[in-house]
This record gives C-alpha cells, sequence and structure tokens, in this order.
C-alpha cells in the first residue's frame, strides 16, 4: 500500500466504523449461545466460531472511514490515509447495505464500457461497520455526480 496521504481543504467524514455495536452484538450472542449450551447441554462450536471471528473483525476494523475533501474520497484504514478516487474520476457513487457486515461505498469510476472497475462495472472503495448522517448528497451535488439510482 502507498504512503499515508494529506487532506486538502474541508474534509467531511462520510462514514467511519465504529467498535462497540460490532463486538456488542457478537458478545450477546456469545453469553446466549453459552448460556442455552450449558442450559440444554448443546453446544454449537460454529457459533462460537462465528461469533469470535465477528469480534475479531470489529477489533481490526475499528478505525475505518470513509472521507471526502475537496480532491476525492479519502479511505483510512490500518494502512493510513490513501486516496481513493478524485472526484473528476467518479461518474456514480452511494452506499450499499451489507447486512450485518455494515455498508460498503460503490463508486461507478469513469473509462469506456468494457473497463473493470468503470462506468458500467462498479467498484466498492471502503467499508465500514456504521454510516454517520450522511452528507454525500450535498457533495454528489456539488461535484456533480449521479446517485446509484439515478439513471
Amino acid at each position: 500500500m502507498g504512503e499515508s496521504v494529506q487532506p486538502v481543504g474541508e474534509v467531511h467524514v462520510l462514514g467511519e466504523s465504529r467498535a462497540w455495536p460490532a463486538i456488542a452484538i457478537p458478545v450477546a450472542v456469545l453469553v446466549v449461545v453459552i448460556v442455552v449450551g450449558v442450559v440444554f447441554d448443546l453446544f454449537g462450536w460454529n457459533i462460537l466460531a462465528a461469533a469470535a471471528a465477528s469480534i475479531i473483525v470489529a477489533v481490526v476494523v475499528r478505525r475505518n472511514a470513509v472521507l471526502a475533501d475537496d480532491v476525492g474520497l479519502l479511505i483510512r484504514g490500518r494502512g493510513g490515509l490513501r486516496r481513493s478516487y478524485a472526484w473528476a474520476e467518479i461518474v456514480r457513487l452511494g452506499w450499499v447495505d451489507a447486512g450485518l457486515w455494515g455498508s460498503t461505498l460503490t463508486v461507478y469510476p469513469q473509462g469506456g464500457p468494457y473497463d473493470v472497475p468503470g462506468p458500467n462495472s462498479p467498484t466498492t472503495v471502503g467499508r465500514i461497520w456504521r454510516r454517520l448522517a450522511d452528507p454525500l448528497p450535498a457533495l454528489l451535488e456539488k461535484h456533480d455526480i449521479k446517485t446509484l439510482t439515478d439513471l
């Protein structure tokens, strides 16, 4: 992964991972599995392993964030802050719900019809556990970018 970049101008937080809900849900499931296992003499190792894996993933991605500045999208992860796409390179952009695993920011970049990623083939640039109040509509209007539902 490349070097960490510096934001340019005003920075908007589009989404940020929070560790506590991502840890609280698997811990609750873990407690229920243990109680049911003790009371009914049943124990599901696969549920226990899934809950433990969810807790580990939540701790690892707790600082992930999707940010936007005057130049484009910034993705913050374990490797630092990196620029994903400049505003001029984006055709369509929006959030896609990933269910229990949070949300992903999907980008349709410019390019030819057969480019991957390209205007007909999206790419996921950031995965987070929780979205904040969404400043994305104002940014899309400012940079003249369509949403995922626009044709």
